[in-house]
């Protein structure tokens, strides 16, 4: 069975090797904190910026919940984590443009 991948609720397709995050808004500090338990590890990141994510993994699933609205870029396996005045174009290939 495969795993299965979410982002911010949304089924994407699993990219060996991941996807970058891309933040629009700079961050000098960030903490990063693992938490494991017998069915699967929780990881929690803060910035300073003020995004956090936080994923699950298990057997069975990843998902990630990142507090901000993204762009995913399938074609150069990026994540954009926008702000709110983020203008974005998707192309139809998958591929993203930040306006």
């Amino acid at each position: 069975m495969a795993l299965r991948v979410f982002l911010n609720g949304q089924e994407m397709q699993f990219a060996e090797g991941g996807y970058e995050y891309v933040f629009l808004k700079p961050y000098t500090r960030h903490r990063h904190e693992v938490i494991k338990r017998e069915n699967g590890e929780l990881t929690i990141q803060l910035y300073d910026n003020g995004v956090q994510i936080r994923t699950l993994v298990t057997r069975e699933e990843a998902a990630t919940l990142i507090n901000r609205d993204i762009a995913i870029d399938t074609v150069n396996h990026k994540v954009y984590i926008l702000e709110s005045d983020t203008k974005v174009r998707k192309n139809p290939d998958g591929s993203v443009e930040i306006l």
